[in-house]
């Protein structure tokens, strides 16, 4: 029997392999953090499984496309960076892979969550600062493409809809009230629409004074307990006027203990009013949170959940 036959013969500990990966990634989700292999692992690994898709961008000249964008919104040029290389397991070796960003004043940095990867993933890398470039640039050119013409107010059309309208002419003069029986429960209970974005606009800080409304207390107490299970710190909340100036604000989550946080999870911008912002980012927060745990719940059900019948 020749050599290579024998080999072929050899019974492959699965159940040894199988008990292996469940302890890498037991340990991962204690931690958060990714498990630390050898680079000969890295390598084993890559034999078997990919470890980065990268998008075909090859469809257009998205970059040439971003430009005429941005000169048509009569914005500045994009700026675009390559940060340093990074070494990526393939087919059995390592070969530097790249990522590219794309940064539009007012706007912000592309590629982000929600324009380029979902919640708990990262950027893909690309085999040429090209295709890194192009990718980028397809993801900002998407972002304008979804926000108004308006340059001044980079707000989502979701969000237009969400401002009070103001009358288009002034009210009449109202007659005195019944002095006998003043409708107090009205006064209290129908705030105009005006008022309610005063108090909006006369917050300070990373949070809002006055009173939260219930659904504002729900999102942030769900903040802190899923952050809470996931092994992360409750965040507090950077809120800052938006560079488009106005009424508006951009915001962002502050982790002191991020882990393997996305680092730009809940980024927010060109939000009408502080609270809003504020909450806004919460939401953000509040939904990587909930699929991050839903993740990991799934993972454990598949390795130690009962047995399908």
């Amino acid at each position: 029997m020749a050599a290579g036959e024998t080999a072929h013969q050899i019974c492959v500990p699965w159940d040894k392999l199988l008990m292996w990966v469940q302890q890498q990634i037991a340990a991962e989700m204690q931690t958060g953090q990714p498990v630390a292999l050898t680079r000969s692992q890295l390598e084993a690994i890559s034999e078997f499984i990919s470890f980065n898709d990268e998008p075909d961008v090859s469809d257009k000249d998205y970059v040439s496309l971003l430009l005429q964008k941005t000169q048509s919104r009569r914005l500045l040029a994009p700026v675009f960076a390559n940060p340093e290389p990074v070494n990526m397991p393939v087919d059995g070796h390592l070969e530097p892979r790249w990522r590219c960003s794309c940064t539009i004043q007012s706007y912000g940095e592309f590629p982000r969550r929600g324009f380029g990867f979902s919640a708990g993933q990262q950027a893909p890398l690309f085999q040429s600062k090209k295709n890194a470039k192009q990718f980028a640039a397809k993801q900002a050119l998407d972002f304008l493409s979804h926000s108004p013409g308006n340059n001044k107010s980079p707000v989502i059309s979701v969000l237009n809809n969400q401002r009070p309208s103001l009358p288009s002419s002034l009210p009449q003069k109202r007659a005195p009230p019944n002095l006998e029986s003043p409708p107090k429960a009205r006064l209290v209970h129908m705030p105009s629409p005006m008022a309610s974005q005063a108090n909006n606009n006369n917050s300070e800080g990373s949070s809002t004074s006055g009173t939260t409304s219930p659904r504002q207390s729900s999102v942030f107490e769900q903040v802190s307990l899923l952050t809470g299970r996931l092994g992360v710190d409750s965040p507090s909340y950077k809120i800052e006027p938006d560079p488009a100036g106005g009424d508006y604000f951009s915001g962002r989550p502050i982790f002191k203990n991020g882990g393997r946080v996305p680092p730009d999870l809940g980024f927010v911008s060109g939000v009408a009013g502080l609270a809003q912002a504020k909450l806004r980012v919460a939401e953000e927060v509040l939904a990587w949170a909930e699929t991050e745990l839903q993740r990991r719940q799934d993972i454990y059900q598949s390795l130690w959940g009962p047995p399908a019948t």
